[in-house]
């Protein structure tokens, strides 16, 4: 079939080429100057006029997205739209950064480009060279961020769809973006200390004593909270714990979601505020983790208050070491 003999069809071509041919001199004409704060002051980038910080969306159930964990900035043109998803890593690295990533990333099947090397500020651009066009957020670019104190944080850009025709623009334009990469004003402290966090609604805080490498982020709903403790951990180390800290009223535990309860779990004592504690031990088959976890009635916080504590790790060892931080937690006013 001739498409050309065929008006209606004929006429949608042409309207096309003209909608792709407008919106892309749209983009060569967009403007970059709007700098945004990505992950609570960590860094800055200036992204185009009209882009938004506009946190993920979340269920009822769920805790607001952390600004210390995640940063996504928004900017919508017509039905395309452009996202940069933003995330702390928890990770370190070292004076090898550059090298490592490129052969690594390139080894994988993306196209590599060192964007940013200047007074210990080093940053890395990956470029797919394969794509998904039915899927709704599309990998377009992707930078690794090594901060001066060593630490990693990893920035994507993604378009929808209905940008996909317009998909080497939109890289030429995230990549001008990553291009203005600066050093924010916030530094992660991940020195031994002691650090106290209140408990939304009440007097009292949790007095937490952090060895070296440890950070704490508090994800917060209209009635419950969720104290995360997470360990910066070197570049390629395969070893992950979590340690996560629910103060509520409706807690689930963790072991349940995986079919398992009181009849598999290796029971261990312990404690917990200076008071005797039974911890519930599982091996999680198939997933292959360690978990640790106990719900512990805390009236003397607040009446009714649940703190369900959650150890997990692939490792026995990093259990034990999240078991010490748990078992020295202190109630502060």
């Amino acid at each position: 079939m001739n498409l050309f003999k065929t008006p209606a069809l004929y006429s949608l071509l042409v309207f096309l080429f003209i909608l792709q041919r407008a919106s892309s001199q749209k983009l060569d004409t967009i403007k970059i100057d709007n700098q945004q704060s990505i992950l609570n002051n960590r860094a800055f980038f200036t992204f185009p006029t009209g882009a938004q910080n506009i946190k993920r969306g979340v269920d009822i159930m769920s805790a607001d997205p952390n600004e210390n964990e995640e940063t996504r900035i928004v900017l919508d043109i017509g039905t395309m739209r452009l996202v940069f998803f933003a995330r702390e890593l928890f990770t370190l690295t070292d004076n090898n950064f550059v090298k490592t990533i490129s052969e690594q990333n390139e080894e994988a099947g993306y196209k590599v480009k060192v964007l940013t090397d200047k007074e210990g500020l080093q940053s890395v651009l990956s470029t797919p060279t394969m794509w998904d066009s039915t899927k709704d957020a599309i990998l377009i670019n992707d930078l690794l961020v090594k901060m001066t104190d060593q630490s990693l944080f990893q920035i994507d850009a993604f378009i929808n769809p209905a940008a996909i025709t317009l998909k080497n623009e939109f890289q030429k334009l995230t990549e001008t973006v990553f291009q203005t990469l600066q050093a924010g004003t916030r530094m992660v402290n991940r020195s031994a200390r002691r650090e106290k966090k209140g408990v939304e609604g009440t007097k009292t805080s949790l007095l937490f004593t952090l060895p070296q490498d440890y950070f704490i982020t508090v994800d917060q709903q209209y009635d419950f909270q969720v104290f995360k403790i997470h360990k910066y951990r070197m570049l390629g180390d395969t070893a992950w714990q979590q340690l996560v800290i629910y103060a509520g009223y409706h807690p689930s535990s963790i072991y349940s979601d995986y079919g398992l309860g009181e009849r598999e779990a290796k029971k261990i004592k312990g404690k917990f505020l200076n008071k005797p504690v039974e911890w519930w031990n599982f091996f999680i088959p198939g997933e292959n983790f360690f978990d640790k976890e106990q719900l512990i009635p805390s009236d003397a916080i607040s009446k009714g208050l649940i703190l369900h504590i959650a150890m997990m790790s692939n490792q026995q060892k990093q259990i034990d070491e999240l078991t010490k931080i748990v078992e020295a937690i202190q109630l502060s006013n």
